[in-house]
């Protein structure tokens, strides 16, 4: 493909009033990068966004000249899906407001919002929208996907709590999505990912949380892996759904608050989220406090925002990441053995592997009322691979490894939003899903415009 070399005439002819980042401007290079710094792709240019009306112009002028485009909102995947080679890429960042009803708890955000502003912004009223577990992840991509996070198992998937969402659609139109409006886009657009059109606002009916939870984490040395996982297992198996829990295999870090003994060395960290009353969420977790003790407990109140960002220096911009997951439809003995197995011949210190149990208000939304379709599976376990700043190959060659020991234990399908670049995006969904897929596909952009996906 032959990229036009300087897309700025037709943008501005079509009203396109953003900044534009082309090949030759300084700032080009960080404008293209995304959070996985092993995506290296060189874009036509980067155009930002300052509202819906910029990105129908953009997406308008692009059609007219024959320029292919993705959009980008958080630029937080793995794949980089949302830059291409010789592509324009549409940026939102620009559009970033969040703005928060308290009276009705309905929460209006911005397509290029991430999860932190979105945060801020509702726990101000004491208020919380179901949504991810790193600050830095955009609203758009994980809403898109789905939803995975703290809040799942009391309130549900992202997708959930989402009303209608504002589209920009292959020909330039603007329309809204939700329940009433193009209510097959509307289903689409929650768990189907981001192939249908730019989504450039969301509405959400947020929930009373916080602003104090009680989360944190549990530190086990690694000859207590084993138990460990046991022990969440056996507790998730009747736990209530205010209670979150994801465990952790890493190689713990050379610094406070991880003591001396296990610098360096593999170990598991039980992180978990109660949302309820404290008193009751403090006998709730008890069994993962005494069978095993943990070395470390860092398991307290504290506000919602600290939780929801308590990871993030575990996911920093720029590493060089590779990831894919499972659902489970149990998490058994044969199950930890395996993984456990996998994780130690791991060939870095920032791969880790994080297993986490689902069901609750998931599993209130009947299966084919959104387009998310892994709703009852019972836990999901997510391998990580991460070579800091050094070729990525090592750390993806050992996720591939790891995922193949342990696929043996899984159910069908994948989060679409943890498919890797070489798998196709038909495998994340059962097949009468997919058909709908492919329907609303070809009703709102028969031409194959968004593509990043591969839906069409």
């Amino acid at each position: 493909m032959t990229a036009i070399a300087a897309p700025a005439a037709p943008l501005r002819a079509l009203g396109f009033t953003g900044r534009l980042v082309e090949p030759a401007d300084p700032e080009y290079d960080r404008a293209r990068a995304g959070w996985n710094g092993a995506v290296d792709r060189r874009p036509a240019a980067v155009a930002y966004a300052s509202d819906a009306d910029d990105v129908a112009a953009a997406i308008r002028a692009s059609r007219a000249v024959g320029l292919p485009f993705t959009v980008r909102a958080g630029g937080h995947s793995v794949s980089g899906r949302s830059v291409r080679d010789g592509a324009l890429c549409i940026d939102l960042r620009a559009l970033r407001a969040v703005r928060v009803d308290p009276r009705t708890a309905l929460v209006r955000v911005g397509g290029g919002a991430l999860l932190g502003e979105l945060d801020a912004a509702t726990q101000e009223h004491g208020l919380a929208v179901p949504a991810g577990q790193i600050s830095h992840t955009g609203v758009a991509g994980l809403t898109l996907g789905g939803g995975l996070g703290w809040l799942m198992r009391p309130h549900g998937l992202t997708v959930d709590s989402l009303q209608a969402a504002e589209v920009v659609l292959a020909d330039g139109e603007i329309v809204r999505a939700g329940a009433d409006e193009h209510p097959d886009l509307f289903w689409a657009l929650r768990g189907g990912g981001g192939d249908f059109g730019a989504v450039t606002g969301f509405e959400f009916r947020a929930h009373r949380v916080g602003p104090m939870v009680l989360g944190g984490l549990l530190v086990h040395p690694w000859e207590h892996a084993r138990a460990a996982l046991q022990a969440a297992r056996d507790l998730m198996a009747g736990a209530p759904e205010e209670l979150t829990v994801f465990v952790a295999l890493i190689t713990a870090p050379p610094e406070a608050p991880f003591p001396a003994e296990l610098h360096g060395r593999p170990a598991v960290a039980v992180a978990l989220a109660w949302t309820g009353d404290r008193a009751v969420g403090e006998r709730a977790i008890a069994p993962l406090r005494s069978d095993p003790e943990p070395l470390l407990d860092l398991v307290g109140p504290m506000p919602y925002v600290a939780l929801q960002s308590m990871l993030d220096a575990t996911a920093p911009h720029g590493r060089h990441y590779y990831d894919r997951m499972h659902y489970l439809p149990a998490v058994s003995d044969a199950f930890i053995d395996t993984l456990l197995a996998a994780f130690e011949t791991t060939p870095a210190p920032q791969c880790h592997v994080m297993t986490a149990w689902m069901g609750g208000a998931i599993d209130r939304v009947a299966q084919d009322a959104t387009a998310f379709g892994h709703r009852g599976s019972r836990a999901l376990t997510w391998i990580i691979g991460c070579s800091g700043d050094g070729p990525v190959a090592p750390a993806a060659d050992w996720v591939r490894a790891a995922w193949t020991a342990t696929a043996p234990f899984a159910s069908a399908g994948v989060y679409v939003n943890a498919l890797e670049p070489e798998r196709p995006v038909r495998d994340a969904y059962a097949a009468r899903t997919w058909d709908r897929l492919i329907d609303v596909k070809r009703r709102y952009d028969p031409d194959g415009c968004f593509s990043g996906n591969g839906i069409g």
